[in-house]
């Protein structure tokens, strides 16, 4: 009896073991070298990295950031790397002092952007940064009416648009838009703005917080007519707007009385 209930035991721990294992695996920042980085990209693949002398201490705040965005990045099938630089190696990523303040975006091989770190300042920007920029055609950002009544002209009877105002680039806001462009990006376009007197020009009168519209397009035949425009009210969060869009899909009822 007592050596059964100590094999429990001991599958209990190693089962406890395990989990947090893969915990820590999935959390943290794999450190490679340059040489290995490049050799690990693969084709049609994004990856995030961020080169860096090993011995750097003013690197520390934003590596804590860089750290939080791997699991969530991951999860858009996103690798992360900090890539650790030997000093004596000169490659256009190691070689000079104001290369190494930057985070290199690439899809296999191909760089695709580099971001400044001052930039990428909490896990929120890198992450609402990072799929700006892969999702360029996805999302169209706009600073004039005349580039938005464009945008809407183009689409009618053919798509609807999610339009949305978020005070600056890299706030929670702008990740909670990101996010959901990933995933409706192929099925609306989304359209943004960071521009008060855009957001203003539209009709809404509480210009202080982000704002997501959903233009009803498709339906609209005349090109002469205006898209049906509905407020989201929620505030702007990822789960938030998922909701709001799944109800925006949902067919009009319409009650008719005999």
């Amino acid at each position: 009896m007592m050596s059964s209930s100590f094999n429990i035991f001991r599958v209990g721990i190693s089962f406890v073991m395990v989990c947090i294992f893969y915990k820590s695996s999935v959390d943290c920042l794999p450190e490679l070298s340059s040489q290995k980085y490049f050799s690990t990209l693969q084709s049609g693949k994004a990856s995030l990295a961020y080169f860096c002398q090993a011995d750097s201490p003013s690197t520390s705040v934003f590596l804590e950031e860089l750290k939080k965005a791997v699991k969530p990045l991951q999860d858009y099938g996103i690798s992360v790397a900090k890539v650790n630089c030997v000093k004596e190696e000169a490659s256009r990523y190691c070689g000079k002092e104001k290369d190494l303040m930057k985070a290199y975006l690439f899809r296999g091989n191909i760089l695709l952007r580099e971001f400044p770190t001052d930039t990428l300042f909490d896990v929120n920007a890198i992450i609402a940064h990072v799929l700006f920029a892969l999702l360029f055609n996805e999302v169209k950002y706009v600073t004039t009416l005349e580039r938005l009544q464009n945008i809407e002209d183009s689409l009618k009877g053919k798509a609807n648009i999610a339009f949305a105002y978020v005070r600056a680039i890299g706030t929670p806001e702008h990740r909670a838009v990101m996010e959901a462009a990933f995933v409706y990006g192929t099925t609306y376009q989304f359209v943004l703005t960071t521009e008060i007197a855009l957001l203003g020009s539209i009709g809404t009168e509480d210009i202080e917080y982000a704002h997501l519209y959903f233009f009803h397009c498709k339906p609209v035949l005349d090109l002469t007519q205006q898209c049906r425009r509905t407020l989201m009210e929620q505030p702007l969060t990822t789960l938030n707007i998922y909701r709001f869009i799944k109800s925006m899909e949902a067919p009009l009822l319409v009650c008719v009385l005999f």
